[in-house]
């Protein structure tokens, strides 16, 4: 009996700790700081890489960057299943240095979609200066990548083999927060889980 109170005893600090985990991959959102588009907005000009070399400059207003979205598409024909592609983040220049990376994704829906690629954090970035987007194709095969013409968006502008365009890639970037909602359910999930515990604990014999 003393053997399976144990088990049980056990079971919650066990459970906690795969609970936390889960809730943690789902409690983060998204904060745009520049975009220059919408995501209900139709972009029908695409540029394909790595045919050329392309980069999205812009000028963040918050001092971090956590994701960038772009709008793309895998060409459909023989021989083009799948990518693997990420997003260099450059300071300066467009040929700039590299201060981080997306992490490696294989896109391989032949429609065209929206997708967000995520840094490994948070990276640290100056307000009010120049950065680019450089978008990379890491295998064998092609990209469209959604371009804007004419843009509205003042902070940067788009970039094919070293020369400045007057238009934009579609993109929008940011930070990834906690979302409010799911932190208050983190916090009374686990008060649930430890009262529970120490329920189980002091009602030991």
């Amino acid at each position: 009996m003393k053997l399976a109170k144990c088990k049980r005893s056990t079971a919650s600090p066990v459970a906690l700790a795969i609970w936390l985990t889960g809730t943690k991959l789902f409690s983060q959102g998204l904060q745009v700081d520049q975009a220059s588009g919408t995501i209900d907005e139709f972009v029908a000009v695409s540029t394909q890489i790595p045919d050329n070399r392309i980069a999205q400059s812009f000028t963040p207003l918050i001092p971090a960057v956590g994701f960038v979205q772009f709008s793309q598409t895998v060409p459909a024909f023989p021989g083009n299943d799948q990518v693997s592609f990420e997003v260099n983040l450059r300071q300066g220049a467009y040929n700039g240095p590299i201060i981080s990376s997306t992490d490696p994704v294989v896109l391989v829906n032949h429609l065209t979609q929206i997708g967000t690629f995520y840094y490994p954090e948070n990276i640290a970035v100056t307000p009010g200066q120049l950065y680019f987007f450089e978008p990379v194709v890491l295998s064998a095969g092609t990209l469209d990548v959604g371009i804007k013409f004419p843009s509205s968006y003042a902070g940067g502008s788009a970039w094919n083999n070293g020369l400045e365009g007057t238009s934009d890639y579609w993109f929008r970037e940011g930070v990834v927060v906690p979302e409010p909602g799911t932190v208050w359910f983190l916090l009374f999930g686990s008060g649930v889980f430890i009262w529970r515990w120490r329920v189980r604990r002091n009602s030991r014999p």
